[in-house]
């Protein structure tokens, strides 16, 4: 049984997906289904693409994705990179999103 107390996000996907690299980690409402070394793969390609924009370790990131795998993989990302997230809820008006914005100070 792996130890998983204090490991980061990263650190957890990392090791699932060297444990078991083919099991099915996700599946969609269309039936898509992800496992957990494509997970893994899809995670490090963002966030390949999210540190050529300058995103790293400390940057505050903010984002509204609906809860599909996209947001799953922007997490993992983000993760990876040690940027700090604050997810939003996509029900949130222009209002609660300005708020949550400046209360996070959001740099991206």
């Amino acid at each position: 049984m792996l130890d998983t107390s204090g490991l980061t996000l990263w650190q957890l996907i990392e090791a699932r997906a060297a444990l078991t690299p083919d099991k099915r980690m996700a599946i969609d409402e269309a039936d898509r289904t992800m496992s957990y070394r494509e997970y893994h793969t899809a995670c490090e390609r963002a966030a390949a693409g999210l540190a050529m924009h300058a995103i790293g370790v400390g940057t505050n990131v903010s984002w509204i994705l609906p809860t599909r795998f996209e947001a799953l993989v922007l997490a993992g990302a983000l993760s990876r990179l040690g940027a700090v997230q604050n997810p939003i809820l996509p029900i949130y008006r222009e209002r609660e999103v300005a708020f949550c914005l400046a209360e996070t100070r959001a740099e991206v």
